[in-house]
């Protein structure tokens, strides 16, 4: 067998040990670079979408309270799901709990990118009535249409008391100390 020593190459210890260690590194960089490059995209996505979800799930709710108070016609939840699909979400469900005009919904957005495979972005709200009108009676509050009347001539009082009020011209403030001269001299001669 014949080897052609030409082809053999021979070089010291210290010199060989560092042939290719450059494009070992540049490869590992550009690959560190890469999954870097796709953990931000992906980042990007939850978060885009967890925005839209969340606007969605916001506004499904509030105009799902709104039909079901009756300002606006249709069905709540179906006018939650309309509203829902527009924003590119999907009503996953909607309730009403235990609460007078309150309408709790929950929506979902795929997420694009390659945090997609986590599943969507789900996020619930809900709209309505901010507490029972039984609580507010355990705390003491009036209720809307438990207000007290007024007699006619407690009104009557009530708007002389309100006209003597606006027709006085309040006094102006008198300073409690009056300005004092930083100079002595200007008390001596204040026409100079």
């Amino acid at each position: 067998m014949m080897v052609n020593k030409s082809a053999v190459l021979v070089c010291p210890a210290e010199e060989c040990s560092e042939e290719g260690s450059g494009t070992v590194l540049a490869l590992a960089i550009i690959a560190a670079l890469l999954v870097l490059t796709v953990v931000i995209a992906g980042l990007i996505g939850v978060v885009s979408a967890n925005r839209r979800a969340s606007a969605a799930a916001d506004l499904s709710a509030l105009t799902a309270a709104d039909a079901y108070r009756g300002l606006t016609e249709g069905d709540p939840c179906a006018v939650a799901a309309n509203l829902a699909e527009r924003h590119g979400a999907h009503l996953e469900s909607c309730t009403f709990p235990n609460r007078p005009e309150t309408v709790e919904v929950t929506v979902a957005v795929p997420v694009a990118g390659p945090m997609g495979v986590l599943g969507p972005a789900r996020v619930r709200a809900r709209a309505g009535a901010e507490h029972p009108e039984e609580e507010y009676a355990e705390e003491g509050h009036v209720a809307a249409g438990d207000a007290e009347e007024l007699s006619p001539d407690e009104v009557a009082e009530l708007e002389e008391e309100l006209e003597a009020g606006q027709d006085s011209e309040p006094e102006p403030p008198k300073p409690e100390n009056p300005a004092e001269p930083e100079n002595p001299s200007e008390l001596e001669n204040p026409a100079d």
